[in-house]
């Protein structure tokens, strides 16, 4: 099973956003002990890639680097064992150069040509980011008229409540931030909070498919 094919299985990924790197590995081993698979750690964190390098070395998670908007950022995740580049938008020179280095790129993207442009240069996952601003689920379902043979992470707005429609219009994979990494649960250095929400989240996407396979059986 490919990576590509893995984050389409479990189709959970969350994004770590925090002030120091301890924070982020910390916040990101809350949500291994509830059951995530795909930790995204944004290099709008000071020192991301000490946090990378540590969460590499951990079997239960697939780690890769978000908010990658130069080329330096690129290697530095890569060399700290990054898997997939995540970015809020779309740069050739980026996508080109994850590719090259054998990793998993997913490029932002917001209008058709974007989303094509991003595709076409090598993009494995195009994330639909602000996912809810451009249209949500809607705007996924005009877009993949022309545009059907995308693989597209769904980027914003995903609560427990409404996960089930995001799971139904059967993207690649989900993204998920503040929704889990709460800033107040951080500051409060809260772990054990950040990881029920990880497993509520886990178990619902469980619960969700286990349902669609009763469905087809």
């Amino acid at each position: 099973m490919t990576l590509i094919d893995r984050i389409e299985k479990y189709q959970l990924m969350i994004a770590v956003r925090t002030d120091t790197p301890e924070q982020a590995y910390k916040a990101a081993e809350a949500c291994i002990k509830g059951g995530v698979k795909f930790i995204e750690i944004t290099f709008s964190v000071p020192g991301a890639e000490e946090a990378i390098e540590k969460l590499s070395e951990d079997d239960r998670v697939t780690v890769g680097a978000g908010t990658v908007l130069s080329i330096s950022d690129a290697k530095k995740a890569l060399k700290a064992g990054a898997a997939y580049i995540v970015s809020p938008n779309f740069d050739k020179d980026i996508v080109k150069f994850t590719k090259k280095e054998g990793a998993v790129s997913i490029p932002g993207a917001c209008t058709p040509t974007e989303i094509y442009k991003a595709s076409k240069a090598g993009g494995d996952i195009i994330k639909l980011f602000p996912f809810v601003e451009i249209g949500g689920l809607g705007f996924l379902k005009e877009i993949r008229g022309p545009l059907p043979f995308i693989k597209y992470m769904l980027a914003g707005g995903v609560t427990l409540d409404n996960i089930s429609k995001y799971l139904a219009a059967r993207a690649a994979c989900i993204l998920v931030g503040s929704a889990v990494i709460k800033r107040e649960l951080v500051m409060a250095e809260d772990w054990p909070s950040i990881t029920e929400l990880s497993r509520r989240f886990v178990q619902k996407i469980e619960e969700e498919f286990s349902k669609e396979s009763r469905k087809t059986a």
